[in-house]
């Protein structure tokens, strides 16, 4: 993560520095509970959308900061994207299938535990051919900006001879095989235990950034206030996160959780450890310096 950069200099001044602000929670997002949450009926998409099946769908909204954090569902149809999508789009499928096809031809099937990314501009069909629910992730300015709109519209035209922009799968085989650039190590005092050693690759940067970060095991404080919402989907290892008031979650491979802005505590990676992350661009990038 190239927030590391700058993160690293902003927790090395706060380990010496008393902290006043309050504590926030981990929001753990595993499959099975995101399974059995209700959701809220969404009104009916217009028939100029609706190519084929049934219009009953439903959300639910978890977590609104930064981003946005969404439980989407609906029974299986076909739904024709005619104009340009409003914004990037993050999903992770957690039932069903879904199949996109770009008004280029591109076609792309994901199942449960598929990751992809659709990017703002896009236009295709989106066909369930199964009842199905996600979670997304969007940027909170854009949400709020597009939801009111989003059944019957898709935002304004793209403007003329601009590209197509086209579906990033974001698959964990793939993910495990990619390639990460090593990152500065973490300052003293930060690193408690373990080695000092960590890499990252930027896998997207529109309205939200997508990266990959990994890990040698190693325990770290995180005495500084985290510095943004950071949605978090662990690929390889384990990871045990202890809050300042002593409560400690643990997240293994296909666990997702939310590291709000302002978490302190301790993060500590027991074995050699991968993770996707999801961050608001201008959060990262403030942070970045």
């Amino acid at each position: 993560m190239t927030k590391r950069l700058t993160f690293i200099l902003v927790l090395a001044v706060t380990l010496m520095t008393p902290l006043s602000q309050a504590d926030s929670s981990i929001l753990p997002l595993r499959t099975e509970s995101l399974m059995t949450e209700p959701l809220q009926a969404l009104p009916p998409w217009p028939e100029s959308m609706l190519i084929s099946g049934e219009s009953a769908h439903g959300q639910k909204v978890l977590h609104e900061g930064e981003f946005v954090v969404v439980i989407y569902e609906s029974v299986p149809a076909v739904i024709g994207i005619n104009e340009p999508y409003p914004y990037d789009e993050f999903v992770r499928v957690l039932e069903g299938t879904v199949v996109l096809t770009s008004v280029a031809g591109d076609r792309q099937v994901y199942g449960p535990n598929d990751h992809f990314l659709v990017p703002k501009g896009w236009m295709g069909t989106w066909d369930m051919p199964t009842p199905f629910r996600e979670l997304v992730i969007v940027e909170t300015a854009a949400w709020n900006q597009s939801e009111s709109t989003i059944a019957s519209t898709f935002g304004s035209k793209r403007p003329t001879g601009e590209a197509d922009p086209e579906v990033l799968p974001l698959r964990v085989d793939a993910l495990l095989e990619d390639t990460l650039e090593a990152l500065p190590p973490w300052p003293e005092g930060v690193v408690v235990a373990g080695v000092n050693k960590h890499a990252q690759k930027v896998l997207h940067e529109g309205e939200v950034v997508a990266a990959l970060y990994g890990a040698d095991a190693a325990r770290l404080t995180v005495a500084a206030p985290f510095p943004y919402d950071e949605y978090v989907l662990v690929l390889q290892g384990q990871v045990v996160l202890t809050s300042e008031d002593g409560s400690s979650q643990t997240f293994g491979v296909g666990d997702g959780f939310l590291v709000p802005k302002g978490w302190t505590g301790t993060w500590d990676m027991p074995e050699q450890y991968l993770e996707k992350i999801v961050v608001e661009t201008a959060a990262w990038n403030e942070a970045e310096g």
